[in-house]
């Protein structure tokens, strides 16, 4: 879960600094060196699982939209719809918790190859849909580039 907390606060910094998210592959490399913990260069589930610890407030090893949300809230406001799309994504039985098998979904999406392990690459080509995709939640949809 720190690696969600990192991509989250990165977004925050960003966005308190009046920055753009563009170049996407660079924020999403930022992102990438930010998450992989042991700096092998390769992001693995284990470090996943560490980075969505912060969101689970109650600590039952599964995360609301509500703890999500209200992590995403407290650090930036401006990314509440982010905050809430992003969510939807992870949690693919749309039960309103993620868990074990939402954050192996994620990670699979993520991990093209099947190595089990995610490279920078891998990551980059994911945020960078990911940005493209919700531009118009994070504000930047129509200054062109």
């Amino acid at each position: 879960m720190k690696y969600l907390a990192a991509i989250i606060a990165f977004i925050c910094w960003q966005s308190c600094q009046g920055l753009d998210l563009r170049p996407y592959n660079v924020t999403a490399l930022s992102m990438f060196v930010s998450n992989d913990l042991n700096q092998d260069g390769f992001f693995t589930l284990d470090e996943m699982h560490s980075s969505f610890v912060v969101y689970d407030s109650d600590h039952d090893g599964r995360v609301t939209r509500h703890e999500y949300t209200s992590y995403v809230n407290l650090h930036t406001p401006t990314l509440h719809d982010l905050s809430h799309a992003l969510y939807d994504d992870y949690d693919v039985d749309h039960d309103h918790h993620l868990d074990e098998h939402d954050f192996q979904n994620l990670f699979n999406i993520m991990d093209t190859d099947k190595d089990h392990r995610v490279s920078a690459l891998e990551w980059e080509q994911y945020w960078v849909s990911q940005f493209v995709k919700y531009e118009h939640l994070h504000g930047h949809g129509h200054n062109g580039g």
